[in-house]
């Protein structure tokens, strides 16, 4: 972030003293903890950081914290729809079960439906049927979505655009403007049935939900029709951006895989690390391998055909892991310095950065396009991604108030996100350390992206630490942590002993 010049009118970004008060309303203590010093001066990231103003995200636990509070984890439920079920990790004797082996995708690609529902029911998790096809007549209309209207403006949270029906018509339209369903025979009955089937198996979270996933479809839609970027593409690879896109969060309940782990949550003893994204991938297959012909989306391929596919699927999927964003941030940031550096002398590349002869540019392509899709909130318009970042912040402040609960270690970084200096600080951080390097490389590779980048840099530079009270990414309405106490990382707050009100149950 540059320094103001001369005269220059200040960006209103704050310092604030962290300086503990005593008080008897532990919300109203944590807020007047964070006084403003002064703001007639533009710091540097840096400095903000440094002067504790932004958040920098971790997305790997502390994997020593871990074990040491493994012996005092008690049987957990970890917040999703299906989880009332889901009460206990432990085997009959007492013991953790051993994780299971990581599987090819040959062999997920070759279980049967007798294994897939055994392997549901170990976990005590629901894999959903439709429990009767629909007339399609009832499902879509025979007049297709026009594509002027699924552009980056899109609201996606409008009523009449956040509607069953009108989802599943655009998304024939995206299928049939890249020539989808005739390259590969794709019927819009199975299609239409495969959306249902993959709506179904979202739980309803405030941000990990079936309107995340369709939008992170739409924004891969977008980014592979743009010619910079479709020219680097085969059209199998885009019908896997596509599948992978609106499948990677499948049955994700809301916490992260840093929280699966600490609380030995079922997930966490079945799969390897990453562990919700191999849940993801395999929820997937479960759906693709599904022995229904019905949902089937992939019967018009040849052997070959499949199995590209099925390996992109994998890739991109578990690209949306945030474990491997700085590896591909990294690698992308090294192919956006030779476009910079070709500009700069004026000289045409000698090759392309993507080159859609080279099998492993496609590969990280599509790895870059999906999880890119992934973080695309904030490149949506203002109110959308103020919508999404809610769904986000609310999901973090679940997430730290359940290991409070249940005596975990915390994550430091969702802290305080029940006060808008804490969610400011959070935003901030997110946008600045994850969403903006991902999407600044990706705008200087393919510069039909720019506008997006545009759009993130426009969300730092809202966040006003003076009057936070009109930030229009202030989530209000979230409950207040009941454990309280300053609570660094790794440090358990105790429990608010507060006295129930007259007619309060227990």
């Amino acid at each position: 972030e540059p320094e103001s010049k001369g005269g220059g009118q200040s960006n209103k970004r704050a310092s604030f003293d962290e300086d503990v008060v005593s008080s008897g309303d532990d919300s109203r203590s944590r807020a007047v903890a964070f006084s403003r010093k002064s703001s007639n001066y533009t710091r540097s990231v840096k400095q903000l950081v440094n002067e504790g103003l932004v958040l920098q995200p971790e997305f790997n636990g502390n994997s020593e914290n871990v074990r040491k509070k493994r012996d005092l984890i008690p049987a957990t439920t970890s917040g999703s729809g299906r989880d009332s079920i889901r009460t206990s990790s432990m085997s009959l004797d007492g013991k953790s079960p051993d994780r299971g082996a990581v599987k090819s995708m040959e062999e997920l690609m070759q279980v049967s439906d007798e294994e897939r529902s055994n392997r549901r029911e170990e976990m005590k998790c629901t894999f959903r049927h439709l429990s009767s096809y629909p007339d399609l007549n009832k499902m879509f209309s025979e007049t297709s979505v026009p594509l002027e209207e699924l552009t980056w403006d899109l609201d996606c949270f409008r009523r009449d655009r956040n509607e069953q029906k009108w989802q599943i018509n655009a998304t024939l339209a995206m299928f049939r403007s890249l020539g989808l369903l005739k390259k590969y025979d794709l019927s819009t009955e199975n299609l239409v049935y495969f959306l249902l089937t993959v709506k179904l198996n979202y739980n309803d979270m405030a941000f990990h939900n079936w309107l995340h996933a369709w939008s992170v479809m739409h924004a891969s839609w977008l980014m592979i029709s743009a010619p910079d970027v479709a020219e680097c593409l085969t059209d199998g690879d885009k019908l896997a951006i596509l599948l992978a896109a609106v499948c990677h969060d499948l049955d994700h309940p809301g916490v992260n895989n840093d929280f699966l782990a600490k609380s030995q949550d079922p997930l966490s003893l079945r799969y390897a690390t990453p562990i919700l994204e191999r849940h993801h991938l395999a929820m997937t297959m479960d759906i693709l391998c599904d022995s229904d012909q019905r949902v089937k989306v992939t019967a018009g391929l040849d052997s070959d055909e499949y199995k590209e596919l099925m390996l992109m699927i994998e890739e991109a999927i578990m690209a949306t892991d945030m474990g491997v964003h700085k590896s591909i941030c990294e690698e992308l940031q090294v192919r956006a310095v030779k476009v910079e550096q070709a500009a700069a002398a004026g000289t045409p590349l000698k090759e392309r950065v993507f080159s859609r002869d080279s099998f492993e540019d496609r590969v990280f392509l599509v790895r870059s396009i999906v999880h890119t899709a992934d973080l695309s909130g904030q490149a949506m318009p203002r109110e959308v991604a103020y919508k999404f970042g809610a769904g986000v912040l609310t999901e973090f402040h679940y997430q730290y108030c359940q290991e409070a609960k249940l005596d975990l270690p915390l994550s430091g970084w969702m802290k305080d996100l029940d006060l808008p200096i804490g969610q400011a600080k959070s935003q901030l951080g997110f946008i600045t350390f994850v969403v903006l390097p991902l999407w600044a490389s990706m705008g200087t590779i393919f510069t039909s992206l720019k506008p997006q980048v545009d759009r993130v840099s426009a969300r730092m530079e809202e966040i006003d630490f003076d009057n936070l009270e009109q930030w229009g990414g202030y989530v209000r309405g979230l409950e207040p942590n009941p454990y309280k106490g300053r609570s660094l990382d790794g440090n358990i707050p105790d429990a608010a002993k507060e006295t129930p009100a007259a007619g309060d149950k227990g």
